[in-house]
């Protein structure tokens, strides 16, 4: 299996490469200070890069579940980055790291392949459910970690959401 490539884009100028992850690559995220964190199912891994593309294991496999591997990642205000894993249908959770990789109890657990990660405004954390196929949910997670049904029974799993700036 390859590496997983991440490209830099500077709008109608050019086109780079920006760095890579082992195996399959899914979730991105910008943290305040400019770093990018890269998800990798490959070796279940989360990279970090600084802005000048030099990567790091912000957390390595022992950070997952055997048979578990990260999949969508967004930070909070705090700075906390929030992980969902996926490889374990109704076990799969979401995890919560620090600015400094130490993780802490699972945010959330007995989730069904969680993708993509996005928080609002007000802190609530959005959770596009892949399952169960062929339609998912959007779970909603307030800042104590309370679990509501945002929107169900969606077409075709939802994978990655996102919200635009405020207006």
């Amino acid at each position: 299996m390859g590496n997983s490539t991440i490209y830099k884009f500077v709008p109608g100028v050019s086109r780079s490469v920006f760095g890579s992850v082992p195996g399959d690559g899914f979730g991105l995220a910008f943290d305040s200070a400019g770093n990018l964190y890269a998800a990798a199912a490959g070796d279940s891994s989360i990279y970090k890069f600084d802005p000048n593309g030099v990567r790091t294991v912000f957390v390595g496999p022992s950070a997952f579940a055997e048979g578990t591997f990260p999949f969508g990642l967004a930070f909070d205000s705090g700075g906390n980055l929030f992980v969902s894993t996926n490889g374990d249908t109704g076990n799969d959770t979401i995890l919560k790291f620090t600015h400094d990789g130490m993780g802490s109890p699972p945010f959330a657990t007995g989730l069904n392949n969680p993708r993509g990660l996005a928080f609002d405004a007000a802190g609530n954390l959005f959770v596009a459910e892949s399952v169960p196929f062929p339609d998912g949910d959007i779970l909603k997670f307030t800042p104590l970690g309370v679990r509501s049904t945002f929107a169900s029974g969606l077409p075709s799993s939802p994978q990655f959401l996102t919200f635009g700036p405020p207006r």
